[in-house]
């Protein structure tokens, strides 16, 4: 008789154990998926005025004269062309590293 409890009892320990390590796992997930959306900064996209201008002869930024802040730029092909300018910038800022993600740049007309 013991051999028969005994057999009974490990099918039904191993069905516990498997419920609570699966359950755990998908605690864990939730907390994790959680935690990440508190993290996660919705994109806004903005407009940024300023001059184009050379950093050091090898990157483009954008100065803002008005605010005193000169912004990276990620598009340095699309920035090139309008060196010396003062222009429009449409884009999405990461401020972890003041650069604007860009989406378009357009000359300012005077």
């Amino acid at each position: 008789m013991n051999g028969t409890a005994l057999g009974f009892k490990k099918p039904l320990m191993a069905i516990g154990l498997s419920f609570l390590f699966c359950t755990g796992f998908t605690i864990a997930a939730a907390e994790l998926t959680a935690a990440d959306a508190a993290t996660v900064q919705p994109e806004v996209v903005q407009t940024f005025t300023g001059k184009i201008m050379s950093q050091n002869g090898d990157r483009f930024i954008l100065r803002d004269d008005t605010s005193d802040i000169w912004y990276h730029l990620d598009d340095q092909a699309q920035a090139s062309k309008y060196l010396g300018k003062t222009v429009q910038v449409i884009g999405t800022l990461d401020g972890r590293n003041d650069m604007i993600h860009v989406r378009n740049i357009t000359e300012e007309k005077p």
